[in-house]
């Protein structure tokens, strides 16, 4: 069950216990942001309610290939960080990768509190929500790869 932030205090990042400062974000939706590592704490829904708004453009971003040696070595990375607890009720958080296809490793709590992204996670995910809504169109060299190698291996 969620706290009333109003009753318990503000809110402090999980990771270097500074208090988060509460800004609008997209459809104007409060995050909750560490002013110092950048982190940011959204409720439960919030993170739904963004993926539902499309107001930045990340098509520039998400034109190039995605790096999977890189993201995947990321992956691992955040899920070897020490265990952090939830800014509203202070159970542990579970790390895990968010979506299905997507290397991004978010920390969510356990009693549907909300998400704490890291910072540039959040950037990364509508990245992600973006690249897969979009039809994949296969570029022409690769199109024109799997023909030549189709008629290749035909014997």
């Amino acid at each position: 069950m969620q706290q009333d932030t109003e009753t318990q205090g503000p809110l402090h990042c999980p990771r270097d216990h500074k208090e988060l400062k509460t800004r609008s974000y997209e459809a104007e939706i409060e995050i909750d942001e560490c002013l110092v590592c950048g982190g940011i704490w959204l409720d439960q829904g919030e993170l739904e309610a963004i993926q539902k708004t499309v107001e930045r453009d990340y098509k520039r971003e998400i034109s190039d290939p995605v790096d999977t040696i890189s993201e995947g070595n990321e992956s691992a990375r955040q899920r070897a960080r020490e265990g952090i607890r939830c800014p509203k009720c202070d159970a542990e958080m579970v790390t895990k990768p968010y979506g299905y296809g997507s290397q991004i490793v978010i920390d969510v709590c356990p009693s549907a509190c909300g998400v704490w992204l890291d910072h540039g996670e959040l950037e990364a995910l509508e990245q992600h929500f973006e690249r897969s809504q979009q039809d994949y169109v296969m570029p022409l060299r690769l199109r024109l790869w799997a023909a030549v190698h189709k008629v290749l291996h035909r014997r």
